[in-house]
């Protein structure tokens, strides 16, 4: 499964950067995420459901952060094992761009593999479920953002 996409944050791009380290604010974006924990500067675990038609699979995912050039780039690795869901294992490479001072691109390229029951029977959910999920990802990711800096 290959996907890209491209999103505009209106954060900062320091800021944007910070909040994509921030298993706190990842918690908060990835939907339905039970679970995030820091274990270093560049590894932490995210458990999280997702629907794939009429079915909720759980996913425990350890994430980890390389080729890291702050605050510009990073690729994120990814591998989560679940009863339902099997073994899913992604890498995105993920680009961040200052458009101006108050608003940054997003970019990436990811690739992933699963591997059981479900990637079995439904390969194109399984896609289509995945773009899904990255857009609420960002769509919420943003929301955080913005929410945190009228907090300020």
């Amino acid at each position: 499964m290959e996907m890209t996409g491209s999103y505009i944050i209106n954060s900062p791009r320091q800021k944007v950067w910070e909040a994509m380290n921030d298993p706190q604010v990842l918690k908060q974006a990835i939907p339905r995420c039970d679970e995030a924990i820091r274990h270093s500067d560049t590894e932490f675990t995210a458990v999280f459901s997702f629907k794939l038609g009429f079915i909720k699979p759980q996913l425990k995912s350890l994430i980890t952060i390389s080729d890291i050039n702050a605050p510009n780039s990073y690729v994120m690795s990814a591998e989560g094992q679940g009863k339902i869901a099997g073994l899913a294992k992604g890498k995105a490479n993920v680009v961040l761009i200052e458009k101006d001072a108050i608003t940054t691109l997003l970019e990436f390229k990811a690739s992933g593999d699963m591997q059981g029951t479900i990637a079995d029977l439904a390969t194109k959910l399984v896609t289509k479920t995945a773009q899904k999920l990255a857009d609420d990802f960002f769509e919420r990711f943003d929301q955080v953002l913005s929410s945190q800096q009228q907090a300020v």
